[in-house]
């Protein structure tokens, strides 16, 4: 019964301590794909033979990647479910009661708080402890939006597991969302609106796992950058012009409102530079194509990514 699956994930008290994640901790995950990882030091002696010599493995942990879709919460001012995986992926979480909750680029990621994970697979039941990741986000038309997460922790070795059943997940408070599409979804970018056909964001690695005598842990640290694509309708020169933007090093403000529902409506809002255009045709639709650099507007603030659910 391998179609039979669940992720479960918990936010630990202390770092590397199985936090117990349990039906209460179901995360609604989509496209979940799961890596042991390690490697294996051997020797190279001067012998007769010609055979390889055992090894021994090191640097033991897993690496687990899915998709959540941007649902948000029941109520404005209410934390969504997918808040705590964002926490753990170095961004700051500020509530305002009733009003808004914003997740913003964390000034010290290396802070930020770890997880256990329980990944259940059939009859195989896979932990990971001292979990922290990284976050990327998807917006095409016609799909629904989507944050992709990268999660990395300790390996605690595959064991046998109960065959699911629908008591072993809650999935309360999780909500789906409606795909980008006009009357849903706005876009805007240095001030003009042209026809949103995709914009994606990912986050460079910066996932360090160590293993060394009084440390063995995966730490966000290092450069945090993003790199971006964004796919629009093409605008007339006079109305919004990447070349010029380029040119002239420009940094715009991107904003993307979706949804229309308190407590649903998510803003993306990113400041970037953007690549040189590519044109191209689209059944008879002029369309264009740029990469996108986010960079923050100055050197002493992390404000080039931001999400905020009202």
């Amino acid at each position: 019964m391998a179609d039979r699956k669940l992720l479960l994930i918990k936010t630990e008290d202390t770092y590397g301590d199985d936090a117990g994640a349990a039906a209460a901790n179901t995360v609604w995950a989509e496209e979940v794909a799961y890596r042991p990882m390690g490697e294996v030091v051997s020797g190279t002696p001067a012998k007769p033979g010609l055979g390889a010599t055992r090894g021994f493995v090191y640097g033991e942990h897993g690496e687990l990647t899915f998709s959540v879709p941007l649902g948000g919460a029941a109520e404005a001012g209410v934390a969504p479910k997918w808040g705590m995986l964002l926490k753990a992926c170095g961004y700051a979480e500020t509530i305002v009661a009733d009003t808004s909750v914003t997740y913003a680029l964390a000034a010290a990621p290396s802070l930020s708080p770890s997880d256990s994970i329980v990944w259940r697979e059939g009859r195989r039941l896979h932990k990971l402890v001292g979990a922290r990741g990284r976050v990327g986000f998807s917006f095409e038309e016609g799909q629904r939006p989507r944050m992709n997460v990268t999660m990395r922790g300790l390996l605690i070795p595959v064991a046998d597991g109960a065959v699911l059943a629908p008591a072993d997940a809650n999935f309360a408070g999780w909500l789906d969302v409606g795909p980008v599409s006009q009357g849903r979804t706005t876009f805007s970018i240095g001030g003009a609106q042209p026809p949103l056909r995709s914009l994606t964001l990912e986050q460079s690695d910066n996932l360090v796992f160590s293993d060394r005598p009084n440390q063995k842990s995966v730490e966000l640290v290092g450069e945090r950058s993003f790199t971006g694509r964004l796919r629009v309708g093409s605008l007339l020169p006079s109305v919004l012009n990447f070349e010029a933007l380029r040119l002239a090093n420009t940094l715009s403000n991107l904003a993307l409102v979706h949804n229309n529902v308190a407590g649903q409506i998510l803003t993306l809002n990113v400041k970037a530079e953007n690549g040189m255009p590519t044109y191209s045709d689209d059944r008879g639709l002029d369309v264009t194509e740029v990469d996108l650099m986010p960079k923050p507007s100055g050197l002493a603030v992390d404000d080039e990514v931001s999400l905020v659910l009202t």
